[in-house]
């Protein structure tokens, strides 16, 4: 039997989840205290464990769900959301015993999380903006 190509293979896209260069904690410049993925009383993102190629256990976010919470040195907390609707398959656990990676290594090793989304998913951010349009206001 001959299954067309679209119903028999879901496409998808691995985002890591990045904190912008305009974000206000580089603003402030104040250190960072701590990285906390513990995000409600019941929902810690650290335990958040998925198997198998189709990520099985991965937890659901969407674009305002909450992946982190920064503490810094200053006492000012920030509240790290998804920006994509998909599949939480991966938290950067190094933040948690160095949350200086955020500052230093913010577009690689300072990552917070890896979220699956399938293709052809839309988010709604009114606020997100292109790669380019980010490129562009972070060299103003």
């Amino acid at each position: 039997m001959n299954v067309p190509l679209e119903e028999s293979v879901t496409l998808s896209a691995k985002y890591p989840i990045t904190v912008a260069k305009s974000h206000a904690i580089f603003e402030k410049g104040s250190p960072i205290r701590k990285v906390n993925y513990k995000v409600g009383e019941k929902l810690d993102r650290s335990d958040n464990k998925v198997l198998g190629k189709k990520k099985h256990g991965g937890q659901y976010v969407d674009e305002h769900s909450i992946l982190c919470i920064v503490e810094c040195e200053d006492d000012s907390v920030y509240s790290i959301r998804a920006g994509v609707k998909g599949k939480l398959i991966e938290v950067n656990e190094n933040l948690i015993e160095n949350p200086q990676l955020l500052f230093n290594k913010a577009e690689t090793d300072g990552y917070v999380a890896v979220v699956l989304q399938k293709l052809g998913v839309e988010c709604n951010m009114s606020n997100s903006v292109s790669r380019e349009e980010y490129d562009k206001n972070i060299e103003q």
